[in-house]
Order: structure tokens, then C-alpha cells, then sequence
């Protein structure tokens, strides 16, 4: 699949839940957020970040607004269970991965109503968890976020940084940013987080490029085979 272009408006999901939050700020977070920059992924939650002061206000608004509070649902789909002699054990196991995302977050259910949010959830985070707010000085913010009203749509850096201070569980969003999006290695070089600057050259720029030579971002159903496509996965003519 091919990067999209950057949206140029708030995606429906998003501007939905800030009119619900409103006025309070919210940075969509997830596959909203990679999205909005062009990423190809589909999203099946709506992940968003307000800040820690906000998060109970939040909480408040969205169950105000018909939100119903409950647990994560990764139940995986009724034909991949149906044959497999231990079902529970299964989501038990899909469960454990997400100890620490599900006791730091508040997961609800959409409002009936509304054929696009069927079975779909919300995930509400504070931002100390989630690392997505960055000091505000009014000149920066427009290189950090893409803003409509109060959506804060991180845009690269900011949610390389957001990322990386996940290590291993967000590591395939990282991924598919480095892949998709003009994330180089040269992304992180004006950030104050020597970490988080240090775990992305480790796993995705200087030194593991040091070590094992460029990302290949060809397209191709099998590389090598002279068969693949002339653009890369950014779109870039090869």
C-alpha cells in the first residue's frame, strides 16, 4: 500500500469526540493520529489524550454524553476461535499484553445509534501516560501540532516522541511511521528526551541502520523478484 496525503481537516471519529470533550484539548492518538498524517491503517479504536488535570472532566463528559464505561474488547473473530479447544485461555493471553495500557486508560463503548461506531470503542488516556502534550509557547506549536479548535493533531516528531516512550508496545506503529511517513533519522535530533532519541536510533535509525544498512521500502509481493513496484512505500520514485 501507498503513504496518502495529509489530511486537511479533522478526521469524523476525532471531531466527534472533541465536540463531546469540548472546550477541553485533546490530541487524537493511535491509528487516528497516523491516519491524519497518511498512514494506511484502519482504525478500530479511537485513542485520545487530554491533559491529566482534564482527565476526569473527560471521563464525566464523554458517560454525560450517552459513553458507557467498560473493559477493552479483543475478543478475536468468532471463526479463529471457533476451533480452538481453549477460547478463554486465548483472550486471557491477548489480555495479559495489555495490563499496563488497560490501568492506565478509561475504555467506553459508542452511544447505539451510528452504523460507523458499531462495536467500536473509545480509549481515553492522560497525557502522563501517554506523553503526547508537549510545553506550549505558541511559536512551536505549529511545528508539533496540526490544530482545529481543540484537536491537537500530533504531527511527526511529536508523536515519534509519544511513541517511543512505549518502547516494545508501540513498536509497530513506530514502524509503519518510519515506513509510510518522511520520518528519518534526523527526526529526533531537536528533542530533549535523550531516551527516547536513544531507543529510536537503536531500533529504527543511526545505529541500526549502522548495523544492518538502510530500511528496504520497496513494494513488492515478493522482493527480488524484479517485480517490484517504481514508487517506494512514501511514494517516492525508487
Amino acid at each position: 500500500m501507498f503513504r496518502r496525503a495529509r489530511e486537511t481537516e479533522p478526521d469524523r471519529f476525532s471531531t466527534r469526540l472533541s465536540k463531546t470533550l469540548h472546550p477541553l484539548p485533546m490530541i487524537p492518538w493511535g491509528a487516528l493520529a497516523m491516519c491524519y498524517l497518511g498512514v494506511p491503517i484502519v482504525v478500530g479504536a479511537s485513542m485520545i489524550i487530554v491533559q491529566d488535570t482534564d482527565y476526569p472532566t473527560a471521563i464525566t463528559k464523554l458517560e454525560s454524553a450517552g459513553f458507557i464505561r467498560t473493559v477493552p474488547n479483543r475478543v478475536p473473530p468468532p471463526e479463529i476461535m471457533a476451533d480452538h479447544p481453549n477460547p478463554q485461555q486465548v483472550l486471557e493471553e491477548i489480555n495479559a499484553g495489555y495490563k499496563c495500557l488497560d490501568r492506565s486508560c478509561a475504555v467506553f463503548d459508542y452511544p447505539c445509534g451510528r452504523p460507523e461506531e458499531e462495536n467500536m470503542q473509545v480509549y481515553l488516556f492522560p497525557d502522563s501516560f501517554a506523553h503526547g502534550f508537549l510545553p506550549s509557547n505558541g511559536i512551536e506549536d505549529a511545528a508539533r501540532y496540526a490544530i482545529y479548535d481543540n484537536i491537537h493533531y500530533p504531527l511527526e516528531p511529536t508523536l515519534r516522541r509519544s511513541f517511543s516512550a512505549w518502547d516494545e508496545s508501540l513498536r509497530a506503529w513506530v514502524a509503519m511511521m518510519t515506513g509510510y511517513l518522511e520520518v528519518n533519522n534526523d527526526i529526533l535530533d531537536q528533542c530533549p528526551d535523550q531516551q527516547a532519541v536513544e531507543w529510536y536510533s537503536r531500533n529504527f535509525g543511526r545505529i541500526r541502520e549502522a548495523k544492518f544498512g538502510p530500511i528496504d521500502r520497496r513494494i513488492s509481493k515478493r522482493l527480488g523478484s524484479g517485480r517490484e513496484m517504481p514508487v517506494d512505500m512514501r511514494g517516492n520514485p525508487i
